[in-house]
């Protein structure tokens, strides 16, 4: 019989301390512990949003594959390698049915759950961290599949300039495709960052990836297209961003990857395509067309050349071009 007046208590809701003197939190504190300690260190809301996100992943993993761990300290190395198998085997997407995530996606989520558990280390909520040990899977760095011209063409036929959703998504493709913007920038961007009178927009380090204010030159064709739209929104909405909703409010950079999805299935194009290989595409056309690394680092925002470096990436047909133009026996010939 219940006392009166008094809360029927069946588990321990304080975090008990064990005998190493570490705390041992539930997961879901954890991963509040870990926020907050890295929105002191000045982490942006999207970042840490990020990591909220991979995190409730695993979290809903262990919820349904190993429902007796509560704890953060009972989660061990071996989990890890068990959680990783999982992601490269049988993760389903919902959307198109397909099973496992490549490689690239899978370290993303291990390099998250290796900053969690870092925290927790040096924070001594844990004694042992359990992601030291684990390493990140080997990526093929020659993976992207660029589109062919003719790709590049069907895909822009597909949006109907008269849909305003299609139309906004056809000048996101075109955008993308001319200056390599990252999709967070794409969809962050106001009309305050677009010049039209220096044909360019200007990206302030707050809403750049490394922080650092970037310049986008800008096609004349593409120019006109962001012109179009924006005076299309201006017009009926009252927002400052210049990619929205039906309704007006900011776009969802999730719902455009969807919609990429459909219009390459309508364009009947086989290749992995997604909003980042846009980017991607850009590196590599760059480059061919006589662009320089040095340029594509400033304008793609890399840190580091040898990220750029990544970005590139040539097909057989491709070298094969280029050595017929650049190859010094074949400028000899030329000369004779």
């Amino acid at each position: 019989m219940s006392r009166k007046g008094k809360k029927i208590i069946r588990r321990r809701t304080i975090p008990q301390i064990l005998d190493d003197n570490t705390i041992n939190l539930s997961l879901d504190d954890a991963l509040e512990y870990v926020y907050a300690y890295k929105k002191s260190e000045g982490l942006r809301e999207r970042t840490l949003k990020d990591h909220r996100v991979l995190f409730d992943y695993f979290n809903e993993w262990i919820r349904e594959q190993h429902p007796e761990i509560e704890r953060v300290n009972e989660v061990t190395s071996g989990l890890i390698r068990e959680y990783i198998v999982y992601l490269s085997e049988t993760h389903e997407n919902k959307r198109t049915g397909e099973r496992g995530l490549s490689p690239y996606t899978v370290n993303v989520r291990i390099r998250q759950l290796k900053t969690f558990f870092t925290v927790l280390q040096s924070e001594e909520i844990i004694n042992k961290n359990p992601v030291k040990g684990v390493k990140l899977l080997k990526v093929d760095e020659d993976s992207f599949s660029p589109l062919t011209e003719d790709e590049i063409n069907r895909l822009l036929r597909i949006p109907d300039m008269q849909e305003y959703a299609q139309f906004r998504d056809l000048v996101a493709i075109y955008l993308t495709l001319d200056t390599g913007i990252r999709t967070s920038e794409l969809f962050s961007l106001e009309f305050s960052n677009v010049d039209f009178k220096s044909r360019a927009i200007y990206l302030p380090g707050k809403k750049t990836k490394n922080r650092k204010p970037r310049v986008l030159p800008l096609s004349n064709q593409v120019l006109r297209l962001l012109m179009e739209l924006i005076t299309e929104v201006k017009a009926n909405f009252e927002t400052e961003y210049v990619f929205t909703s039906n309704f007006g409010e900011k776009y969802n950079p999730t719902s455009f990857r969807r919609r990429i999805h459909d219009y390459k299935q309508k364009a009947g194009i086989e290749k992995p395509l997604s909003a980042h290989s846009l980017r991607h595409q850009f590196c590599r056309d760059y480059i061919l067309n006589g662009g320089d690394i040095f340029t594509l680092q400033r304008i793609a925002g890399h840190s580091d050349i040898s990220t750029t470096r990544k970005y590139i990436q040539f097909t057989t047909d491709d070298l094969k071009r280029q050595h017929a133009n650049y190859s010094p026996i074949s400028r000899l010939r030329k000369r004779k």
